[in-house]
């Protein structure tokens, strides 16, 4: 499954790396291929409803804080800001409110571009329309590097993008524990500290700091460059976990343990939430996914097109009913908490796929 839903035919193969921690395809595809996806079908960055807004109040809230002490008139850019809610949600900070922002995103929704003194939003590519609008103090780029097919090409853009004195903030999915970032064909790297370091130091870069992001950002992971200013030098090799193995084979054995499940509960079946964790179900467990007869969500109108989406309201939506927790594993146990609560059945995930 592609990030925004759509299915391809293509495997989930994937090698690890023991040494550095990094995950990549086995077979990675051509630059044709991934043109193609990012064509015009992409539809992840018209998401713009109330979850997307949420995330994009957390994350700038993160790029405030990495940023450190107070500033005011910053130059930044956000490439690959997918909708631009991080930069909407930082222009309407006490943190950003002075700042000059620009978004560029090659799938951003031509309704979302807009062009401002203190905010601009572009369609495209970095390296082809932003002439004359650098350099930027801040060059921020979340969730788009694990998309690239070259990381540290992608790093040299963001290092050409810098004032003489800026830096460059990168997030993307942590390695730090295994996640559903794993099932993302498009995600064509799961990239480590260490792999970060080392596709830095080819691209004239410097890891500055690192971090872990903390609820509701929990699961992602924070590098802060500046230039460098020594040549790049090898990793040492790191400690690192296999669990990206076993929470594979946990997806690949899923169908067949929540048909199991399914079968003994002898109920119609529904499910809870309809957005990307249930796309992923449509995509790696499509049995269970073909028992589903609608979707129940706190806010129907923001549905992925899934199927018949209705709105939960409690007992009367889950009497009679099996109900999955077709969310992301992390919320799993308190929905299904919910659920029962509310007087209903709740099936969840096995507790392998906890991330």
């Amino acid at each position: 499954m592609l990030s925004d839903g759509r299915i391809i035919a293509r495997a989930i193969d994937k090698i690890w790396c023991p040494v550095c921690g990094l995950v990549r395809h086995r077979y990675p595809p051509a630059a044709a291929e991934i043109s193609a996806i990012y064509s015009g079908a992409y539809g992840l960055p018209a998401l713009t409803g109330a979850g997307e807004q949420a995330r994009g109040r957390a994350y700038a809230a993160a790029i405030v804080d990495a940023i450190g002490a107070r500033q005011t008139g910053l130059r930044m850019i956000d490439v690959g800001c997918g909708s631009g809610a991080m930069l909407r949600a930082l222009s309407e900070c006490e943190g950003g409110a002075s700042f000059r922002l620009i978004g560029i995103d090659p799938a951003l929704p031509r309704a979302l571009a807009q062009a401002g003194e203190r905010l601009t939003l572009m369609r495209g590519f970095p390296d082809r329309e932003l002439a004359g609008h650098g350099p930027f103090d801040v060059v921020v780029s979340i969730n788009t590097i694990e998309h690239t097919p070259d990381p540290a090409q992608f790093l040299a853009t963001l290092e050409t993008l810098m004032a003489s004195d800026g830096q460059v903030i990168v997030i993307c999915p942590t390695t730090e524990f295994a996640n559903d970032e794993l099932l993302f064909f498009d995600h064509f790297w799961s990239i480590s500290p260490a792999a970060m370091i080392s596709f830095a130091a080819r691209s004239g870069l410097q890891l500055i700091s690192h971090k872990e992001l903390a609820a509701p950002l929990a699961g992602f992971q924070l590098f802060r460059f500046a230039r460098s200013t020594f040549a790049g030098s090898e990793v040492a090799g790191i400690d690192v976990s296999p669990d990206a193995i076993a929470y594979l084979n946990a997806w690949k054995e899923l169908d067949a343990s929540l048909e199991q499940q399914l079968a003994a509960a002898k109920l119609p079946v529904q499910a809870f939430g309809a957005g990307q964790m249930a796309a992923l179900l449509r995509a790696y467990a499509p049995c269970t996914f073909a028992m589903f007869e609608r979707f129940l969500l706190d806010h129907p109108e923001e549905a992925w097109p899934l199927g018949p989406a209705v709105r939960y309201d409690g007992f009367d939506t889950l009497v009679g009913w099996a109900t999955v927790v077709a969310v992301h594993p992390s919320s799993q146990l308190a929905v299904a908490a919910r659920i029962q609560s509310d007087g209903g059945f709740a099936v969840t995930l096995p507790a392998a796929i906890k991330n």
